[in-house]
């Protein structure tokens, strides 16, 4: 079962181009309306069950399902939207009030165009009859590429993904409106090329925690380099955060201008002066975190020459090239294994932002020639070969001061424990995510002491 790849709607058009070529379309309707009324069977049989449907394929879906329910003996109704149900108002409302389980057949991934006043009033409809809504692949008025909602959309509480996930599942503002997401395997084939290759992050990056014989020592682990600026608290969140995670050491350097601000830095810190030399022998350098907007783009620009090894980029690092986007490109072109962690409005001061979160995210990497990540509770990571990752958080506990910090911490730690540079990556969400579920946690200092409980999690599910 693929339940871990995303398609586009292309993608899922050429996947069922080929079932149909090799079977045919009758029976491609007949799988994918006896998978969603087994579904139906076993979870609403007791229920009265009504399906809305408009007149593409997911209609025709909806209207194969109740053919399915009736032969397990399940009765159900069908609005079935036509000329004639421009009269709805009445009608519709009727059959809602004697139902219990509504059926959202109306649009599938092909609407592209702004629900009208006439699908907006069923739509409406449907929403505020506060009965339980299962909508067919997407919830109607939905864009699957990009989750953009087309003037209104269904809200649901399940959505049925048919044969593989959807951008929309994941992404906002559409991720609100899909409820929980069950994926029904129709047997689809996957394309055997896919441009672009998105995915969910899985779990399997949990098992590739580092792990270290006995007779290590702090250099074993890493050493995570951290430039600090005139904010010093998010420059000590990532230096904190990296050696929570697991790397032996971890520095702050600093002009002298700043060093008064930095009194209070976590004892186990290194504070250093800022020197050329202070770069040698350091596994990870992270810039940007509290920089200021007065740091200079050439002080960057040279830091990030003269380092060898891996950078994470972010905040001012990324936001105070925003009149000298070119240079930014140059700059991260000509080196390998960077990665920059924008959130929404400095990726908006570099790049070109048109609502269209993954092919933002993939032209931004192609640009750079490095990994992005663009943060959000539906972060999306792309690599300039075409791979995307889509993070499926369900909590919006991150959404507090300090957590992006968190982030560029713990991906830096990772990868100065000579972890793979890809997988550092996606195992950071992965913690991040775990930390987003705990009760205790409410600000940056409560994620930062429970990282290693979150190891300990992971390790004990291995």
């Amino acid at each position: 079962m693929n339940n871990r790849k995303i398609l586009t709607i292309q993608q899922i058009i050429e996947s069922e181009k080929k079932f149909i070529a090799k079977f045919s379309e009758e029976t491609i309707l007949n799988v994918a309306g006896k998978k969603i009324a087994e579904y139906l069977k076993k979870y609403y049989a007791d229920k009265k069950i009504f399906f809305v449907c408009g007149h593409g394929n997911n209609g025709n879906d909806g209207k194969k399902c109740s053919f399915f329910l009736k032969g397990f003996g399940i009765e159900s109704k069908i609005f079935l939207i036509d000329k004639q149900a421009k009269q709805i108002s009445k009608k519709i409302m009727d059959i809602l009030q004697d139902s219990e389980i509504i059926v959202d057949c109306i649009f599938g991934i092909g609407v592209n165009r702004i629900v009208d006043n006439f699908y907006k009033e069923i739509i409406n409809s449907l929403n505020f009859s506060k009965k339980k809504i299962i909508s067919i692949d997407i919830p109607s008025g939905v864009c699957a590429n990009t989750g953009k909602i087309f003037g209104t959309a269904i809200k649901a509480d399940i959505t049925l993904a048919m044969g593989f996930y959807k951008p929309a599942h994941f992404l906002l503002p559409s991720k609100s409106n899909c409820g929980k997401v069950k994926l029904l395997n129709l047997k689809l084939p996957s394309p055997k090329k896919r441009s672009p290759e998105i995915n969910l992050i899985s779990n399997k990056y949990t098992k590739k925690i580092p792990t270290f014989d006995l007779g290590i020592n702090k250099y074993d682990r890493g050493h995570v380099i951290v430039i600090g600026g005139e904010m010093p608290g998010a420059s000590r969140i990532v230096a904190l955060t990296s050696r929570k995670v697991g790397a032996g050491l971890s520095t702050i350097a600093i002009s002298k201008k700043f060093l008064s601000l930095y009194a209070g830095t976590e004892p186990g810190t290194i504070l250093s002066l800022y020197k050329e030399d202070v770069l040698n022998k350091k596994n990870v350098l992270v810039i940007g975190p509290g920089l200021g907007k007065n740091f200079s783009i050439e002080s960057i620009e040279k830091i990030i020459i003269k380092f060898s090894g891996p950078v994470v980029l972010d905040a001012d690092g990324i936001s105070n090239f925003k009149n000298h986007k070119e240079k930014f490109f140059n700059l991260l072109s000509k080196k390998k294994k960077i990665i920059i962690t924008p959130h929404h409005g400095e990726f908006k001061r570099i790049f070109t932002y048109d609502n269209d979160k993954i092919n933002n995210c993939l032209n931004a990497a192609k640009k750079i020639s490095n990994c992005v990540l663009l943060k959000g509770s539906d972060t999306v990571i792309s690599f300039p070969n075409g791979e995307t990752w889509i993070n499926n958080c369900k909590s919006n506990s991150l959404a507090t001061a300090g957590t992006g910090d968190l982030l560029c911490g713990l991906i830096a730690g990772l990868i100065a424990q000579k972890m793979d540079f890809k997988d550092a990556i996606l195992l950071s969400i992965l913690i991040q995510n775990k930390l987003s579920t705990f009760k205790n946690c409410q600000t940056v200092e409560d994620f930062i002491y429970n990282i290693p409980q979150a190891l300990r999690a992971f390790k004990k599910n291995n």
